[in-house]
């Protein structure tokens, strides 16, 4: 069951759970539970550390070409965070995270119950704290640019491909935030106004939160960073309000991010970059009752750049 506290709710399977690669009515309810009300919960010993090991290897060693070469955007234009995107012998895993043998309905199920009926896969990316940026930090923020539902519409499973401390950069999570928050607690956007991967509208939110709101907030649930171990799956809701935090140690932090979307929300141009080659492999096994939304491309196309470019937002708007 849920550990019920001021800190994260950790979903832990039994023996049983495990082998039929489902929670029982309790687990999901306890899930359920923390999303409603905290926005956000860790579900425990869900991936296959190998899988996880593998990609934390590739990743590092990618990193150390996009850092030598200063490739990739800082998140939030602060210069510790760059932003990756699992590439081509990473990306036919990352499904596998989800689906794991013995797992797997674990992890979708909670955002499936979260959501509604199949929820729409269409966003992928990584971010990774890199090591010595101690005393730099993101701002409070949520990574939504415009005036969003006040329900739950979008979900982000981030995947942790190391042991996340403190000391590592652990990222800043607001429990409960998500719940009656809104745009207008949010910086504005003026013309002079810019943020990475987003194309921001003149008198709309920013990513950031108002200083005065956080530090009303704070006074009713302090931020808190989880402490999570390979093999783990955050769940956060959208909404819910985080920041990255410094890495003051010599390892690379990275993280994995897979979005899911709500069937009755109106997005529906949003869809990761995915090779052609490994096309049959996500579109055959992303597996019921999730659908997966991408575009199928060359091999050789620059999957990093394209997946840079994406929106939260409505298209109807």
């Amino acid at each position: 069951m849920g550990s019920v506290q001021d800190g994260p709710r950790l979903i832990v399977a039994t023996p049983d759970e495990l082998k039929a690669g489902t929670y029982d009515s309790g687990n999901i309810q306890a899930a359920l539970e923390a999303l409603h009300q905290d926005g956000f919960a860790v579900l425990k010993g869900v991936v296959d550390v190998a899988h996880v090991e593998h990609l934390n290897e590739y990743m590092s060693k990618e990193a150390d070409e996009l850092v030598k070469n200063n490739s990739k955007p800082f998140n939030q234009g602060v210069n510790w965070a760059a932003v990756e995107r699992p590439c081509l012998p990473v990306q036919r895993r990352v499904l596998q995270l989800l689906r794991n043998s013995g797992h797997e309905r674990v992890g979708p199920g909670d955002v499936v119950s979260y959501l509604g009926y199949k929820p729409i896969h269409n966003f992928i990316t990584g971010n990774n704290a890199l090591p010595h940026t101690a005393g730099l930090r993101q701002p409070v923020h949520k990574d939504i640019v415009f005036y969003h539902p006040q329900c739950p519409f979008y979900v982000i499973a981030n995947i942790p491909l190391c042991d996340f401390s403190k000391t590592n950069g652990a990222t800043e999570f607001w429990l409960g935030s998500h719940a009656h928050t809104t745009g207008q607690e949010q910086v504005l956007a003026t013309p002079d106004s810019t943020l990475t991967n987003a194309k921001l509208r003149v008198g709309e939110p920013t990513c950031n939160v108002l200083d005065d709101v956080i530090e009303q907030r704070r006074a009713i649930r302090p931020p808190i960073q989880p402490i999570c171990q390979k093999g783990d799956i955050m769940l956060r809701d959208l909404r819910t309000w985080h920041a990255g935090m410094p890495n003051e140690s010599d390892q690379y932090r990275i993280m994995l991010a897979l979005g899911y979307q709500a069937q009755w929300y109106p997005n529906h141009t949003l869809r990761s970059k995915l090779p052609l080659s490994q096309g049959n492999f996500f579109m055959k096994h992303a597996g019921q009752p999730v659908e997966v939304r991408a575009d199928l491309l060359p091999d050789d196309s620059d999957f990093g750049k394209l997946n840079d470019i994406f929106s939260f937002r409505q298209t109807s708007q």
